[in-house]
């Protein structure tokens, strides 16, 4: 797998807007599921996207128009936010951050390690802070 930012897996992480952006690349990476499910590991300090089905009860629907307009799915939910702020203590309200992820076939699933993380600055798009 090249090591060029856009042919890796990208998930950014918008604290301020309870929003969750995963990158339209790391979902052809899990084979452009319609369903997904959104995982975290408090212990290793991972969050994982993993292709799921509409059967699972704890899936999120990718809309079929969503990645055909825009280069990413956007996701929200401030109980899951809560959840990694809780995990990665290191991690303010206000701040958005990108996370690099690596993919995980045999599993279906694209791993992000919040260790990773990349603050951004929230007034230039994928910009990061110097």
């Amino acid at each position: 797998m090249s090591h060029k930012p856009e042919s890796r897996p990208t998930i950014f992480i918008d604290m301020k807007k309870s929003r969750i952006r995963i990158h339209r690349r790391t979902l052809q990476m899990l084979g452009n599921p319609t369903h997904i499910q959104l995982l975290v590991n408090p212990d290793s300090r991972t969050i994982a996207v993993k292709r799921t089905s509409e059967y699972d009860h704890l899936s999120h629907r990718i809309p079929e128009n969503e990645l055909l307009h825009h280069k990413c799915c956007e996701l929200y939910s401030r109980d899951f936010l809560k959840a990694l702020r809780a995990t990665s203590s290191g991690w303010t309200d206000k701040a958005t951050y990108l996370i690099y992820g690596t993919l995980i076939e045999s599993c279906n699933l694209v791993q992000f390690s919040m260790k990773d993380s990349i603050p951004v600055n929230n007034t230039q798009k994928g910009g990061q802070d110097k």
